[in-house]
């Protein structure tokens, strides 16, 4: 519908100001809101009345005018006529509005990929500084520790060669010594002892500095590697006994070495060893056990030990081990602490991710939703979002995502919530 509908829907002038509009629509969305009706259903209607407030609230706030405005009226039954004296205005053509959707969609993905450049130089910049900064001050640590090494071998050599520390009085205590020998001892004892003092305490010196310097290159390695490793791995999910019997008929694999027993018993004869990461023909699971077929060989393994789907699709996705129990429906995936309302009448034939990717820079969070269910969320923060559907089959805690048939699309972009509520429709 076009703007002049919309203003005819709220029954407001196009001269009217936005307090009007908002008081206009709050009047009407008393009188037609589904929990004031309840023996009429009076869903559309409520719902063409937000989508035509939005659009009269944007379009003044733009300084957007019509003057082909009629009044507009609702009949007994609750449902809505339009009369209008004047034509409509030239709508865009679908190749038009096409041609703006992919012009739009393409100026956002360059923004996504800017943003990734920006942040990816950002991120080398850091770890350049940082590794600069580790080498300056390893080369310093080095430098004195050369620097004490070399003023310690010019010690040893005063020591060696300087005779002026071997003139003097002999101590009176010494003075009775008549042996020339003894002397001799006493004079080497008098010299060898600064001597381990200092070869001592240079020693000690030089221990810390080489400590200093391994501690520093290790902490730069650690540093290094720990802001390579992704910080999204996977947690394990226990294995929970008879889960998903319906994917296990399919191409699974081994997530570790794993014994193929002639029956389902570990005391029977062991056929053979199955490599970890191998692919197998699973055929049918029976308690804890599965009848697989590899290589020609049939035989039983045990369920835990054996993963869903492919392993080329387990690396893709870097979903391995077991997807855990399903979300309740209606269970919140992140942090969602607010009091706008949505309601989601949920017409899909499957299991879905509702995700909210906020514009305000707040984490995104999702809602899982099971299949022709819906919901009521009354917990979403006030804000701008962008929502995105995500469907599949078979629901991976760890990964937080689909393992098969997994699909996503963007269905509403920059949605305002505020304190009022909103509604969505789901459909296949």
């Amino acid at each position: 519908m076009s703007l002049i509908d919309d203003y005819e829907l709220l029954d407001i002038p196009t001269t009217a100001t936005e307090k009007e509009a908002k008081a206009a629509f709050r009047r009407l969305a008393r009188q037609y809101h589904p929990d004031k009706n309840p023996d009429t259903d009076t869903t559309e209607i409520f719902q063409r009345l937000q989508s035509a407030y939005e659009s009269v609230v944007s379009a003044i706030r733009q300084g957007s005018k019509t003057n082909d405005w009629k009044p507009f009226s609702f009949n007994e039954a609750g449902a809505y006529a339009r009369q209008r004296k004047t034509q409509r205005t030239t709508r865009n053509t679908d190749k038009e509005q096409e041609a703006f959707i992919k012009e739009r969609q393409r100026a956002y993905e360059e923004m996504k990929r800017n943003n990734a450049v920006q942040e990816k130089a950002k991120h080398d910049a850091i770890n350049a500084a940082r590794n600069t900064l580790n080498e300056r001050r390893m080369k310093a640590l080095y430098e004195e520790a050369l620097k004490s090494s070399k003023e310690f071998a010019e010690k040893n050599r005063q020591y060696s060669h300087d005779e002026s520390y071997f003139k003097g009085d002999i101590p009176p205590y010494q003075s009775f010594v008549d042996d020339d020998e003894d002397i001799e001892a006493q004079q080497d004892e008098a010299i060898s002892h600064p001597i381990r003092l200092d070869a001592a305490k240079a020693a000690f010196r030089a221990c810390t500095y080489i400590a200093c310097f391994a501690a520093g290159i290790y902490g730069t390695l650690h540093w290094q590697s720990s802001s390579q490793t992704d910080t999204a791995n996977n947690k394990e999910t226990d294995y929970v006994s008879g889960l998903y019997p319906q994917f296990r008929s399919a191409i699974n694999h081994t997530l570790h070495a794993t014994n193929l027993y002639a029956e389902p018993d570990r005391t029977s004869t062991v056929i053979r060893q199955l490599p970890e990461q191998t692919n197998l023909q699973s055929i049918k699971m029976q308690g804890d056990w599965l009848t697989i077929r590899h290589q020609g060989m049939n035989g039983w393994v045990e369920a835990k030990d054996i993963g869903f789907g492919s392993i080329e699709n387990a690396l893709s996705t870097g979903c391995m081990g077991y997807p855990g129990v399903v979300p309740d429906h209606g269970e919140s995936i992140g942090e969602a602490n607010g009091k706008s309302r949505l309601r989601i009448l949920n017409q899909l034939p499957q299991h879905s991710l509702l995700t909210f990717e906020s514009y305000d820079g707040k984490a995104p969070f999702s809602i899982y939703l099971h299949a022709r269910q819906s919901y009521a969320a009354n917990y979403i923060p006030r804000g701008q979002y962008r929502l995105v559907l995500e469907t599949g089959s078979l629901y991976h805690q760890a990964c937080n995502r689909f393992l098969f048939n997994y699909a996503n699309k963007v269905i509403l972009e920059n949605v305002d919530f505020a304190s009022t509520e909103q509604s969505l429709a789901l459909k296949p």
